[in-house]
């Protein structure tokens, strides 16, 4: 058998195998903390398995073997979905509906391709060479590029909920699914070129990008731990600010429960929301809570005994502020008092910041500025 193997096939394979490992690897690491690591697993092995038709015919296979030609590997509508649930799965949202709904041009496009696949090879032939195979392959990448709009504003109210709940985003915020979605992007961009205009050059960049991207998805998969909503814990909660006899909704329609809460919501008066503030500011202050880094909304209803759902609502419209900046703001203010103590003399910037109740560097004169509108630093060196 003549066989002509170059160094793309070679990236490709590399591709396929690790691909292949790694995505049943994930599909096994199912522990509590990981649950949702199957979708990510048959994700990247359905991105993986995409090269395969392109490295049997380096290897002169489908000459020889022309009934190969046509496998059902392509997968344009069935890969990122599973990645979209995966998202859906590991965020914050998981409460909400899962869009299991994006899967059916996928589960049609492996059917129709397995019927397509065990059709006569002239038929095959016929239909390889044909406009319908440059129609499938804009369409499925048409589609790829929805899911990944619906993808990245999956993540826009994933990190608006988070900043609700939380005071400590690191590692929660899905920094990284937003760099392998426009890389994704860039990758299908690139593959769309070589399609149509065979620019052999940039399908080698496409190929080792592939093995990257796979690498680099895999690793983050293994890092990433669900991120818990409180959402169950505030709806467990009774809805009145003394929370007295607790008891849980007995309706398990989430749409009902978040309108009931927020008609609720609606009925409260300004001077309630005035009133809850200065409770809110007023333990604040006393009881540097906002020093733990990792404060919760749960925890700061617990010791003021009122209920999550009121004390978002009342932050947000008394203040027009989240929970994570409400916490941050007096962070800021505790670090300026930090700066013109004695303690300033024996702690660094970021020794003052993490006194303060910052995790990190970064977030400390991000939030540092966006108050003062100086950094830290010059804060210290100048005063106020």
């Amino acid at each position: 058998m003549d066989v002509t193997y170059n160094f793309v096939s070679f990236i490709e394979s590399l591709g396929v195998v690790q691909g292949l490992l790694l995505g049943f690897m994930l599909i096994f690491v199912r522990t509590k903390r990981k649950r949702a690591t199957h979708y990510l697993g048959l994700f990247i092995i359905l991105f993986s398995l995409e090269p395969v038709t392109n490295i049997l015919g380096d290897l002169n296979i489908l000459k020889t073997h022309p009934q190969l030609e046509l496998l059902p590997f392509g997968f344009h509508f069935l890969a990122y979905p599973l990645f979209y649930i995966y998202i859906q799965k590991v965020s914050i949202l998981e409460h909400r509906k899962t869009s299991y709904w994006t899967l059916i041009p996928g589960i049609l496009e492996v059917l129709i391709g397995l019927v397509i696949f065990f059709m006569p090879v002239d038929t095959k032939m016929i239909l390889a060479n044909s406009i319908w195979e440059k129609i499938y392959f804009s369409t499925g990448l048409g589609y790829t590029f929805f899911i990944c709009m619906l993808i990245l504003n999956w993540i826009r109210m994933h990190r608006r909920e988070l900043e609700n709940q939380y005071s400590l985003l690191i590692h929660r915020k899905l920094d990284w699914v937003i760099w392998f979605i426009c890389g994704s992007i860039l990758f299908h961009l690139f593959l769309l070129e070589y399609h149509f205009w065979g620019n052999e050059p940039l399908y080698l960049f496409v190929a080792i990008a592939n093995v990257v991207l796979i690498y680099w998805i895999s690793y983050q998969g293994l890092m990433q731990k669900n991120i818990n909503s409180l959402q169950e814990e505030m709806d467990g909660l009774a809805p009145d600010s003394n929370r007295v006899n607790t008891v849980k909704p007995s309706s398990t329609d989430e749409s009902d429960i978040y309108e009931n809460s927020k008609k609720k919501q609606d009925l409260v008066s300004d001077e309630e929301v005035e009133n809850m503030i200065n409770a809110i500011e007023e333990y604040i202050e006393a009881s540097k809570c906002f020093t733990k880094q990792d404060l919760t909304i749960m925890d700061l209803a617990d010791a003021v005994n009122i209920h999550p759902k009121r004390i978002s609502y009342a932050i947000n419209k008394a203040l027009d502020l989240n929970f994570n900046s409400f916490i941050n703001n007096f962070r800021v203010e505790y670090a300026k008092e930090l700066f013109q103590s004695d303690k300033a003399k024996k702690l660094s910037i970021e020794g003052i910041g993490m006194e303060a109740g910052f995790h990190s560097k970064s977030t400390f004169y991000s939030s540092f500025n966006k108050l003062e509108g100086t950094t830290p630093a010059k804060f210290r060196r100048f005063g106020s």
